[in-house]
């Protein structure tokens, strides 16, 4: 708890790449969101419906979304994929189980986008627009 309001006081340190090894096969071709979710938060079904209503701009900008919640990892849209949640929550400081939040990776790993609030998709494209492609 510490941890995470020393965070939303001085926000996150610069990082350099740290994606969790399970999402190595994504580095160098896709960009990755992540949304941690919890079923009694608002917040995260808040999210989800903001994505799917964007999702062919997803596919077209190489952005997989997945879901963790409940201790698993779920795809967005579609997809069978061998990901480990609580790897992926360390790995990233995403928030304490229970929580909402939001991750975007780079396709070299390097976190570009943090948020604790759902985010409209036009924001997510923006972050995008600073990537190289």
């Amino acid at each position: 708890m510490l941890k995470s309001i020393i965070r939303e006081i001085m926000g996150p340190a610069p990082r350099a790449p740290v994606s969790p090894d399970c999402l190595k096969p994504f580095i160098g071709s896709k960009r990755v969101l992540i949304i941690f979710a919890d079923a009694d938060d608002d917040r995260a079904a808040v999210q989800d419906e903001l994505l799917r209503t964007s999702h062919l701009r997803f596919i077209e900008d190489d952005i997989e979304v997945f879901s963790i919640a409940g201790g698993g990892v779920f795809p967005l849209f579609e997809g069978s994929y061998d990901l480990d949640a609580d790897e992926i929550r360390d790995d990233l400081e995403g928030p304490q189980p229970g929580e909402f939040g939001l991750v975007l990776l780079d396709r070299d790993g390097t976190v570009k986008l943090r948020s604790s609030e759902p985010v409209r998709p036009e924001e997510i494209i923006g972050a995008l627009s600073s990537m190289p492609h």
